[in-house]
């Protein structure tokens, strides 16, 4: 499904972006081609395309044709040097970055263990890693730097509590810090809100606008995607999924409930039930080796950890009918398709018979939570969504208009 634009007075931010996002989704579209996928005059669309052009955001090619009569077409096509952003994830004894350009290409890469219990530690790692990777950005324009850390926020019995959050924090002030001492717009969210959207951006999911994408990690979140939207919820921590009790009077969580999915369905459960605390150091390798070894230890897991997945998939189809389920995270994808093959043959839902895949796996292995955290900065820019009309102010200037807005002060959460 492609978006279609508007000739609404208020609507010219909104079908720029209604072009930006169709080339970036098609690769690469002759003004024609656009016209007729976005129903705009093509007056307007080649206004559109003159713009985006024009600060860098795309860029012609002439294709190839051969034994052709006259000029061959032009098409239009995303710079990857139109811009750039910063991705960091923060899990647990760990901090991911990457500097991602304007096509969802991962530039340069970092993974550096820390002491996560520390913040002002774990702020000391953020800061230099942004001054590094800014430094390296050969575009120049570095839109924003994202960052995607474990939820829920704001909920005094569950936020920052466990082994599966950030431990030691009590608020968010470091990404306050962040853009103060960097003078980068910080924009921040939950990882699967961040994962969900890079898989909506540049991902898997590229060409759906409704679907669940579940956060595998140290623990399990989830996010619906809803009209290209991820769904919030009345105080933003829609779809904890990792916090459904799935096991009556099970093993205890640090939610303060018993039985939650995520106590047997994350990579800190895997850890746990093999007393394998290495596991976050070596991680993709080691549990590589164990599942060519058929370790007994991880087979027994895996199966009680598939079930409580074929559950999951039931209870999602079921109450959010979406298209498919994404499955990402920093979990190792070779894990990922061990248990979603495990889980087969899944219940029967809603969803029961559908043509589309009831289950995806990210293509990304790993790094689409980091890919989803750069993706934060430049979210608004790349995907249109209609209610961004009801939100356009007429003083915008052309380049506001086209680049999309930062919460106030440079953060917020999408």
């Amino acid at each position: 499904m492609v978006n279609r634009g508007t000739t609404q007075q208020s609507s010219a931010p909104y079908n720029r972006r209604i072009v930006l996002d169709v080339i970036r989704r098609h690769g690469s579209l002759s003004r024609k081609d656009i016209v007729d996928l976005v129903a705009l005059s093509p007056q307007t669309v080649a206004n559109i395309t003159s713009d985006l052009e024009s600060v860098g955001l795309v860029v012609t090619r002439r294709l190839k044709v051969e034994k052709s009569r006259g000029q061959p077409p032009i098409v239009f096509e995303l710079n990857p040097n139109g811009g750039s952003s910063i991705g960091i994830t923060i899990e647990p004894g760990r901090v991911r970055a990457a500097l991602v350009n304007l096509v969802g290409q991962v530039v340069t890469r970092k993974d550096i263990e820390v002491d996560t219990h520390d913040k002002r530690e774990t702020l000391a790692v953020m800061v230099a890693t942004v001054r590094e990777m800014a430094a390296g950005s050969a575009s120049g324009r570095l839109r924003g730097v994202g960052v995607a850390l474990p939820g829920p926020f704001a909920v005094s019995s569950m936020s920052f509590v466990g082994p599966t959050a950030l431990e030691g924090w009590t608020d968010l002030s470091a990404l306050d810090e962040l853009r103060r001492i960097t003078s980068f717009p910080v924009f921040y969210s939950v990882d699967s809100v961040a994962g969900a959207l890079g898989e909506s951006l540049f991902g898997i999911a590229k060409n759906l606008n409704n679907f669940f994408y579940m956060h595998f990690g140290v623990g399990l979140g989830g996010t619906l995607v809803a009209n290209r939207s991820a769904y919030k919820g009345a105080n933003g921590n829609a779809t904890e999924i990792g916090h459904v009790p799935v096991v009556p009077d099970g093993k205890p969580c640090y939610c303060g409930n018993r039985g939650c999915l995520e106590r047997y369905l994350s990579l800190h459960s895997l850890a746990e039930a093999l007393n394998r605390a290495d596991l976050k150091e070596e991680g993709r390798e080691l549990i590589g080796r164990m599942l060519a070894d058929q370790d007994a230890g991880l087979m027994e897991w895996s199966r009680e950890a598939a079930a409580h997945l074929r559950d999951a998939v039931c209870m999602i189809e079921n109450l959010l009918d979406p298209e498919t389920i994404v499955i990402g995270g920093s979990a190792p994808k070779a894990l990922l398709e061990h248990l979603v093959a495990l889980a087969a043959p899944l219940h029967g839902s809603v969803r029961a018979g559908a043509s589309r895949d009831r289950i995806l796996l990210s293509e990304h292995d790993e790094d689409s939570s980091i890919l989803g955290a750069a993706v934060l900065p430049i979210y608004e820019m790349l995907s249109p969504r209609f209610e961004m009309l009801m939100q356009q102010r007429p003083e915008q200037s052309r380049v506001e208009g086209l680049l999309g807005r930062s919460a106030a002060g440079g953060a917020g959460r999408l």
